[in-house]
């Protein structure tokens, strides 16, 4: 078994691939380094999201691996000698991928650590997720390789067949019972986590095919006996293993089905990092990094609010510590906490509904078109900068004119706001007259 796991190691489709598949794993997870860069969560969780591509390339080679074994051996395999060699072939590409995915656990550690992180490691769960996904994928290529057929015929089966299983199942809701079934570009936000039984059911889900790609050898052998005429020497030890096989296939693969949904929402801890400003703001720990540079913004808010006659929440969350005002810590910087505190001034300067109007009342209109304009007008004044491109233009503000604001002197600062608080009073009285 030693000499064939060395020999797999050396000379198989997947071994002289395995550089290329790593490479692939950095180059990817590297395309798309900010969205995890310092967050060890997202950071695990990018490991598995490459093997929505390197999952099919990996099938695609140990099926073309299992076809050209199949035909040296004349596909004739006496006893239990078959699984000898398809044993030794299922460890060598354990090596390998997991060779690959630490290529890729070293590309986050790396860059984390560069990054200045806070403390913490990889989350183990993800990498679970991603080694279950990756071994699953070379067993699903080595047992259609075993069914023999054309050369080109396998490989190509057990890549699209590993592509659509991956991508299938992306872009469910937490609450989706096919959540279960998720295994690649899981998000890996601080407010989630996986579920322990989601999980196992990955793990499982690997063992079944696993199995699978043990058992195809004999039968395809027994198969093969039977159409010539010969009696393939079943043993009371093949009769033992194929009902275990059996049975063990259809416990594990009925838990799999009876998974939860892989990510659950994570319990907030009781007293998260938090900043020392009016509002205060706090975040969760893994993203206390970004507390400096929030807590900026919410000093500039405040100072703001006290400009223009408005007013904010004493507390602001980042998204899944609290039912209360919240802003997501992702992307574009502080631009989604400075939306959430622009926001919470200008409802501060808007006079409250008596009333309320259909949706589609012209007053209710042009109350809420004054109140995103001065949204937009506090969050740039905030940021102290323009808003990135395409960001923030959802609610049909005229940003070319917010900008022109902006830039203009206080005296036009303060008629274009009370211009657009006038507006919002004329509504409410227009649609509740």
């Amino acid at each position: 078994m030693r000499a064939i796991v060395r020999t797999e190691l050396r000379r198989s489709a997947l071994a002289l691939g395995v550089l290329v598949l790593a490479v692939a794993q950095v180059a990817l997870m590297l395309n798309d380094v900010a969205a995890w860069r310092g967050l060890w969560p997202m950071a695990s969780a990018a490991v598995s999201a490459p093997w929505i591509f390197l999952g099919p390339a990996a099938a695609g080679l140990s099926a073309l691996d299992a076809v050209q074994r199949s035909r040296q051996r004349g596909a004739v395999l006496e006893g239990f000698a078959w699984r000898s060699t398809t044993s030794a072939m299922l460890l060598a590409r354990l090596v390998m991928v997991c060779i690959v995915i630490l290529a890729g656990i070293a590309c986050v550690t790396v860059v984390n650590i560069v990054a200045d992180a806070p403390a913490g490691f990889l989350w183990p769960s993800y990498l679970v997720i991603a080694l279950s996904f990756a071994l699953g994928s070379v067993a699903v290529g080595m047992a259609l390789g075993s069914l023999g057929g054309p050369v080109w015929f396998a490989p190509v089966v057990a890549a699209l067949a590993t592509f659509i299983r991956a991508m299938w199942f992306q872009g469910l809701g937490e609450a989706s019972p096919a959540a279960a079934f998720t295994r690649v570009f899981i998000e890996g936000r601080p407010w989630n986590e996986l579920n322990a039984r989601g999980v196992v059911g990955a793990v499982l889900e690997t063992l079944v095919v696993v199995v699978l790609a043990l058992v195809a050898p004999v039968l395809v052998t027994t198969l093969r006996h039977r159409r010539v005429g010969r009696i393939y020497p079943w043993g009371p030890r093949a009769v033992a293993f194929t009902v275990v096989g059996s049975v063990a296939v259809l416990v594990c693969t009925a838990l799999v089905l009876s998974s939860p949904p892989l990510v659950q929402s994570r319990t907030p801890p009781a007293d998260p990092p938090c900043s020392d400003t009016h509002p205060a703001v706090c975040v969760w720990p893994e993203n206390v990094r970004l507390l400096p540079a929030l807590a900026a913004k919410a000093d500039r808010a405040d100072a703001l609010a006290q400009t223009v006659g408005g007013h904010l929440m004493p507390r602001i969350d980042e998204y899944g510590l609290s039912d209360g005002d919240n802003f997501l810590a992702m992307g574009q910087g502080t631009w989604f906490l400075t939306d959430s505190l622009a926001g919470a001034i200008a409802r501060s300067l808007a006079p409250k509904w008596r009333c309320d109007p259909p949706a589609d009342d012209p007053a209710r209109e042009q109350y809420y078109a004054a109140q995103f304009d001065l949204t937009a007008l506090f969050q740039v004044q905030i940021e102290d900068n323009e808003q990135p491109r395409g960001y923030g233009t959802s609610a049909g503000v005229d940003v070319a004119e917010v900008h022109r604001i902006w830039q203009a002197d206080q005296a036009d600062q303060a008629a274009w706001i009370s211009a657009r608080v006038a507006t919002m009073d004329a509504a409410v009285r227009d649609g509740c007259a």
